[in-house]
């Protein structure tokens, strides 16, 4: 059996207005709810508060922007700006830093842009911190002939940070994780 609602529960229901639209009918109490601000910022249970992260990708996952306060971060899989085990740009990283130079544009004007490049845990430690370097180096090499006069800082990080696992639970190779790991990640604050 269905019951009717009045226009104002009905509004609160569907996240209408707080105040009803329509004076109640005769009998029905008025219904008033609180207005809900939506906040980059949010109060978790102890009231301390907390940034709300929005992440989007392309649908290869080979560019992520992700937003959380007032930091914003482009990652950009390394497997499409690099060959295998190399810090020469490929073919396929030019529509990709083309997109990072497009937010840079925008969003990093006079503002200190940070490259931080990371590789999987495949080599050495000083072996990799040297070529997550040379990465990050190629990557602000590009982007500063693309977006001119923003000044860059370069770091390696090597296998540090990983953003998934390198190896499964039962301790074989994860090479969906390594993937993942093996990347580029320019950052600024908006």
């Amino acid at each position: 059996m269905f019951r009717s609602l009045s226009a104002a529960a009905l509004a609160l229901l569907l996240g209408g207005a707080a105040e009803p639209t329509q004076p109640p009918l005769a009998g029905e109490t008025p219904v008033n709810a609180p207005v809900l601000d939506i906040d980059p910022r949010t109060l978790d249970v102890s009231g301390k508060v907390l940034d709300i992260t929005e992440r989007t990708s392309n649908l290869d996952e080979s560019v992520t922007n992700e937003t959380s306060g007032r930091q914003r971060t482009i990652i950009v899989a390394a497997d499409v700006l690099f060959a295998f085990d190399k810090a020469t740009l490929s073919g396929k990283a030019k529509s990709r830093l083309d997109q990072a130079a497009d937010v840079l544009k925008k969003e990093a004007q006079g503002k200190p842009v940070s490259i931080d490049g990371y590789t999987d845990s495949k080599g050495s430690d000083s072996y990799n911190l040297d070529l997550s370097k040379r990465r990050a180096e190629a990557v602000r090499d590009k982007l500063a002939e693309l977006v001119p006069g923003v000044q860059f800082s370069v770091a390696g990080h090597g296998e540090a940070d990983p953003v998934a696992p390198n190896t499964l639970p039962d301790g074989k190779d994860n090479p969906e994780g390594r993937a993942k790991n093996r990347r580029v990640e320019i950052s600024f604050t908006k």
